[in-house]
């Protein structure tokens, strides 16, 4: 009997966006496995989960069956005991990475920010992490997340685009969120206008600049809410009267998250480089204005649903913050464009783009 397995080193990782990836792809082939609504060259499939030994178990499975094995840091379990467990098997890697012995694999690779971003990074792992990318674009069948990383990928590694498929980013699971209400009570912003940011101090993120922008928007009322592993001390040199309308919560919960969305002014996306961009997406799930970069993932993904600003122009970001303030019939236009963008894309239809490529036989 054939097998596929999926690579869950994820599971012993903290979660970002690819960990989210990861999770809700495998949760949504579970579900259709679990139906057998798989295309027929799959029907006799055995399906399993390996994840380290030390791996969390909290996706409740129905038809893919779970192995714990193995010890040790997260690239030598790969190119370890992975291997070896799924040296037989058609082998399935959503975080970008996975055993460079494996002939028989699909890895998604989300983006090249490391190339294009290299500050963003430390030495040590560029090094790595770029040398694994090389081998497995010409080792393993590669996806990736949109068709702007479609073209990045194949311009880095120096392979053809169209051997590349597009495994797109889903928000479902998070406009089936109930939201903590409650988080707007905490933190002092009941009857406040406020805009939302999430994000890391990632150079390619852009968080300062956004920070920047709101002090020179100088909205009175209006604070900014920076929810992430932020550090205030970053922002030292933003002028002392602005600081009380600075809020830095640190990292929150989804449900958290989806409260301060359902009443934020607007979601401020400010990223100078994504492979796909889901935090506004995620935003138009709860009904929040997105004002964002107007970079080509960004457009990928949210089309007209936002109001665009050049990331690189404190300006055009105070302008849009402007307009949007004080606008609301733009607010509400928003508002609509985003609730029917985010339904472009669903977790269960990029299932099926994974499982039709699987029976296609096209992993090496």
């Amino acid at each position: 009997m054939k097998t596929i397995s999926i690579n869950g080193r994820f599971l012993t990782q903290p979660l970002t966006g690819v960990q989210r990836f990861a999770r809700e792809m495998t949760r949504a082939l579970d579900a259709r496995i679990a139906c057998g609504a798989v295309p027929h060259a799959l029907k006799d499939v055995r399906w399993r989960l390996l994840a380290p030994g030390k791996a969390a178990d909290d996706l409740d499975l129905k038809a893919i069956s779970v192995e714990r094995f193995g010890t040790g840091p997260g690239h030598v379990w790969e190119q370890g005991p992975l291997y070896w467990r799924a040296r037989r098997d058609t082998l399935i890697g959503f975080g970008g990475s996975g055993p460079v012995l494996h002939g028989n694999q699909v890895v998604v690779i989300h983006d090249v920010t490391l190339f294009r971003h290299p500050a963003s990074f430390g030495r040590g792992y560029r090094l790595f992490h770029g040398a694994l990318g090389y081998v497995l674009s010409r080792r393993a069948k590669i996806g990736t997340v949109s068709n702007f990383s479609r073209r990045e990928l194949a311009e880095v590694f120096r392979v053809p685009a169209a051997g590349i498929d597009v495994i797109y980013n889903a928000t479902d699971h998070f406009a089936a969120l109930r939201p903590d209400e409650g988080i707007i009570a905490r933190l002092g912003l009941s009857d406040t206008p406020f805009f939302l940011l999430v994000g890391t101090l990632k150079p390619n993120k852009n968080v300062e600049f956004a920070v920047k922008a709101f002090e020179a928007f100088g909205g009175g009322d209006h604070k900014l809410v920076v929810v992430g592993g932020t550090d205030p001390s970053v922002f030292r040199d933003i002028a002392p009267t602005s600081k009380g309308n600075l809020i830095f919560p640190g990292r929150l919960t989804d449900e958290e998250i989806a409260g301060l969305q359902r009443q934020a002014v607007a979601f401020v996306f400010p990223s100078l480089y994504e492979g796909f961009g889901i935090p506004p997406l995620e935003a138009m799930t709860q009904g929040c204005p997105v004002l964002a970069a107007d970079i080509p993932p960004v457009r990928e993904a949210c089309g007209d649903a936002v109001r665009y600003f050049d990331p690189l122009k404190t300006e055009a970001l105070v302008e849009a913050m402007r307009m949007i303030s004080a606008d609301g019939g733009l607010r509400a236009e928003l508002t609509r464009a985003g609730t029917d963008n985010a339904k472009r894309f669903s977790w269960d239809g990029s299932a099926v783009v994974l499982l039709n490529l699987l029976a296609a036989g096209r992993p090496a």
